[in-house]
């Protein structure tokens, strides 16, 4: 296994960690995980992580092109919408997301998925 596909599982592996203490702060203080649609987050995003990790480790085939595009899509999208919903709102809406090691989850979510996106173009042959 080489160094780029170490950093990709290890980056996707935080990433879905991310997503499981968002969840268990869901149910300590609801008010810190934003939701989309009435659902929260980190649900979304622990579904698009695990997209991400089974579409590396399913051989090169139509499923895996899927998933790769269904979880980065849907990753980067929801992440880049609550990235701009908190730089634009944040201090005038009160809203106090979650924060993993001194970092705002919006900002950690966008950029694993930027840059998961990015190993995996590097990674192609």
């Amino acid at each position: 296994m080489s160094f780029k596909e170490k950093l990709f599982f290890a980056l996707a592996t935080f990433g879905l960690s991310i997503s499981f203490i968002l969840l268990a702060q869901l149910h300590t203080n609801p008010f810190r995980v934003p939701a989309f649609s009435g659902i929260p987050i980190c649900y979304v995003y622990g579904n698009a992580y695990i997209a991400i990790i089974l579409s590396e480790l399913l051989k090169r085939s139509f499923l895996s092109r899927l998933l790769a595009s269904a979880g980065f899509t849907v990753g980067l999208m929801i992440s880049a919408y609550f990235l701009f919903v908190w730089i634009k709102f944040g201090g005038s809406a009160r809203v106090f997301p979650a924060e993993i090691f001194g970092v705002k989850t919006v900002y950690a979510d966008f950029f694993i998925f930027a840059a998961l996106l990015v190993l995996r173009i590097i990674k192609k042959p």
